[in-house]
């Protein structure tokens, strides 16, 4: 399934340097796996491909909706991380 929200992080200290352009963004997600350690622990988390942002938690996620293809492509090319 593809996935759209917008990031907005409780912490800066959590993600890489790479993540802050996103912040407050709409971005283009895929869901990924339950976190079993961290302080996120138990929660899903979302991932953007191709970026290096790692691991979202879904409490790091605002408005997150299940969309089509089409429209989670054209998020993706628009945050720049399409080819």
């Amino acid at each position: 399934m593809y996935f759209e929200a917008v990031f907005q992080p409780s912490s800066d200290s959590y993600y890489n340097s790479s993540a802050t352009e996103f912040v407050g963004k709409k971005v283009a997600i895929q869901e990924g796996w339950v976190l079993e350690e961290g302080p996120h622990k138990g929660q899903q988390c979302f991932y953007m491909p191709n970026s290096t942002v790692g691991c979202i938690p879904a409490s790091d996620l605002q408005q997150i909706k299940s969309v089509p293809y089409v429209q989670w492509r054209q998020t993706y090319d628009m945050i720049g991380l399409g080819g």
